[in-house]
């Protein structure tokens, strides 16, 4: 890893490391978009810093309103009990469209369904009636932003903050039946907000030409060195006596402020030192590019004013070793401008 950005995260020792603004298909309404799931609100949420727990609250209560049906049963029935969603290959479904290759299978708690979305960078595909034996029905393809434009505007946005409060995300591939709720670590101390939990798609090993980079579900490992990912409360940031305090400089040594964002087509995770006053921290987001006529996901780690490409991860070092120097057209580098 390139170590002046490595640098950035150093904290008392430490060294660490949806954009468009509209549908990308119109479908036909399958259901009564006229009857709301709940009475409109004036509250409402943005498109950056959405949770994996917020995001699936999100494509419910969007796929609720917007489709009815199914998706609208589901929605109400998790507000009773709790949303859950599972994570599936993508493979275990009949889908016109896979995503990054991951299916989130949605239901309420202790209901089964054929509910599913897969997303590919900020858009979402949102189905009904999925199976393996035959084609699911695609409802549509959404980014991010537009879903949560669609429930600020119908006053649809408390609803789906009061489904993230318990919702659930359950890993289910390759057997797996880890899970991680929204309320995980959730101490309130030094402004620990709870875990935040990386985006299936980016959990694993991904290696650089001179290193290596690991992510579990709420932890970053660069190089050997672990970090815990929270949210940081508004008002502990806005204290700048908390970055020189010694006791929690000390307290919060492998602790990761962690947010959100969209940028350039690419859905970022962002990561700063607890204490961190200054710099952009890192930020990291999955991507496909075409390498040799094959579709390769790839982790991109950036950063700057322009969130300009620092370097490239791949799934193998020997991937790694091959395309360490190689750069992609359509990404955007330092030396671009």
């Amino acid at each position: 890893m390139n170590k002046k950005h490595v640098a950035m995260l150093t904290v008392a020792g430490l060294c660490l490391a949806l954009a468009g603004c509209a549908s990308q298909s119109s479908p036909t309404n399958s259901g009564n978009s006229s009857s709301l799931l709940a009475s409109k609100s004036s509250e409402k949420i943005s498109a950056d810093n959405l949770t994996p727990q917020e995001m699936v609250s999100v494509v419910t209560t969007y796929a609720g309103n917007k489709y009815g049906k199914d998706w609208a049963s589901t929605a109400k029935a998790a507000h009773k009990s709790s949303l859950q969603v599972d994570l599936y290959n993508a493979d275990r479904y009949d889908l016109s469209d896979k995503g990054q290759g991951v299916a989130y299978n949605v239901r309420a708690d202790q209901q089964s369904s054929k509910l599913v979305y897969t997303v590919n960078d900020n858009n979402v595909t949102i189905f009904s009636n999925a199976s393996k034996n035959h084609a699911a029905k695609k409802l549509g393809t959404v980014s991010r932003k537009t879903m949560v434009n669609y429930l600020n505007n119908k006053g649809q946005s408390s609803y789906a903050k009061q489904l993230a409060k318990n919702a659930q995300v359950n890993d289910k591939r390759n057997g797996g039946s880890s899970s991680s709720s929204s309320s995980t670590t959730k101490t309130g101390k030094y402004g620990n907000e709870g875990a935040v939990n990386v985006p299936a798609d980016m959990q694993g090993t991904w290696y650089s030409k001179d290193g290596k980079v690991t992510f579990g579900k709420n932890s970053v490992t660069i190089d050997g060195e672990k970090g815990y990912l929270f949210r940081q409360s508004k008002e502990f940031g806005e204290n700048n006596d908390n970055y020189t305090s010694k006791s929690i400089i000390d307290a919060t040594k492998d602790w990761f402020r962690t947010s959100f964002f969209d940028d350039y087509g690419m859905h970022w995770l962002n990561i700063r030192g607890w204490t961190q006053s200054a710099g952009d921290g890192a930020s990291f987001a999955v991507h496909y590019e075409n390498i040799d006529g094959h579709s390769v996901k790839i982790l991109v780690q950036g950063g700057g004013a322009e969130q300009w490409v620092d370097t490239i991860y791949y799934q193998s070092p020997d991937l790694a070793q091959q395309y360490g120097n190689h750069k992609f057209e359509d990404l955007h580098y330092r030396d671009d401008d």
